[in-house]
């Protein structure tokens, strides 16, 4: 019989953005060693995009629906709410312990939690029960909030039959004076690499935590999972893409410029822009773009959202993506565009001085540029010499699938 898996994602209230993505990859990263739980908010709707069918979706969490920065008054409405609800939930929680005879570990939990029941326990606590989950089993936490660390810290003192709990923190988090991210990273210090398994996807995080605790025991530099595409090299003509948020930071208003340009310099060129949002400071960029691929059909613009599933057939059809951030934007982030040409084998441009997945860019698949006309003659020297550059877009490749066999998460839920 296999182990059972739950991923956690609390707050995603439709398929925008990564974290959709993300819990997919997680389910098909580990769907072959265990049965699969994703425990949601009930304000989630999936619209439409794709969720396989075989993972068990569970929508029974109740998230605050009103943003801060949208509506701060309601916000703190229903925080208020939330925390009442928690007082009363602990006291009426009280005899189902008791009659567990768990009420000392209940108490305990309480106490170095401030006295606060966390969001989401009941939920989490009474599925695990139901669901039969076990000591032997895995909770994953995919993007880490400081409500997390809070439920993390009161579930593993509960009792010995908790599954692991993982958490990938995503972020730096905030330092507070008062509770807080870091308030319960030292009160789960004592359950590290034991119950509670900490990742981070950046080096900074990983010194930062181990500052914090003066240890970096259970603490883990780690890589979010990822589909690998083998790819052919039969087309003549070769696609430059573009996929991700349309901003300034990242190149976005570069676009009609190497458009143009790589048209001047052959027509075995062809090009595929997608991106969902417009905002001042790119609508003359978007609309510039928007008039290219009317008027050459060798332009093609997606001007919307992609599920997990069209994003990656998208992928498919990029030879050549130039990757237009600046180097420290990218040496201090995560920029999955990188992560996604590297699993799909697809040649870039990098800029130079780049320290980000340089463990994994040992082959040279990539040309390093920084100014616009330098990438457009990169752009043009990759296509020139494609079979080449494919080649050791193939290595490095499978450098990250080894990586990812390899990773602290996959050795740690097992």
């Amino acid at each position: 019989m296999k182990k059972k898996l739950l991923l956690i994602e609390t707050e995603m209230q439709g398929p925008g953005g990564h974290y959709l993505d993300n819990l997919l990859e997680s389910f098909f990263f580990f769907r072959n060693d265990f049965t699969i739980h994703a425990v949601l908010n009930k304000m989630f709707d999936a619209k439409g995009t794709f969720v396989p069918d075989d993972l068990n979706v569970h929508k029974i969490l109740e998230r605050n629906n009103f943003e801060k920065k949208e509506n701060k008054f309601l916000h703190y409405v229903f925080e208020l709410w939330f925390f009442l609800k928690g007082i009363l939930s602990s006291i009426f929680l009280i005899p189902h312990f008791v009659i567990q005879k768990n009420f000392l570990n209940y108490i305990n939990a309480l106490i170095s939690n401030r006295f606060i029941l966390p969001r989401y326990f009941s939920e989490i606590y009474f599925f695990l029960k139901k669901n039969n989950f076990t000591g032997k089993d895995h909770i994953f936490f995919q993007t880490t909030r400081n409500k997390h660390m809070s439920l993390a810290n009161f579930l593993v003192r509960i009792e010995k039959q908790i599954p692991k709990i993982h958490l990938r923190i995503l972020y730096t988090p905030i330092e507070r004076k008062f509770g807080g991210f870091y308030f319960f990273l030292n009160k789960i210090k004592f359950f590290l690499n034991n119950k509670i398994y900490l990742y981070v996807l950046t080096k900074k995080n990983f010194d930062i935590f181990q500052a914090k605790l003066n240890s970096s025991n259970g603490i883990f530099l780690s890589n979010i999972p990822w589909v690998f595409f083998k790819r052919t090299n039969h087309k003549s003509h070769k696609t430059v893409g573009y996929m991700g948020d349309a901003r300034v930071n990242r190149g976005f208003n570069f676009l009609p410029k190497i458009i143009k340009e790589l048209n001047n310099l052959s027509k075995d060129f062809k090009f595929i822009i997608q991106y969902s949002k417009v905002n001042k400071d790119v609508k003359d960029t978007s609309d510039e773009l928007l008039n290219l691929a009317k008027s050459n059909s060798n332009v093609t613009v997606y001007l919307k959202y992609m599920d997990y599933k069209e994003f990656r057939d998208t992928l498919q059809k990029i030879d050549i993506m130039p990757i237009l951030h600046n180097a420290d934007e990218i040496n201090l982030g995560n920029p999955s565009t990188i992560y996604s040409s590297i699993t799909h084998q697809i040649p870039m441009t990098l800029p130079s001085n780049l320290k980000y997945m340089k463990d994994v860019l040992v082959h040279k698949s990539y040309e390093e540029a920084d100014d616009i006309d330098e990438i457009i003659k990169k752009i043009d020297l990759i296509k020139n010499n494609y079979e080449s550059y494919l080649v050791s877009a193939r290595k490095n490749s499978e450098i990250l699938l080894k990586l990812f066999n390899e990773d602290p998460l996959k050795k740690n839920i097992n």
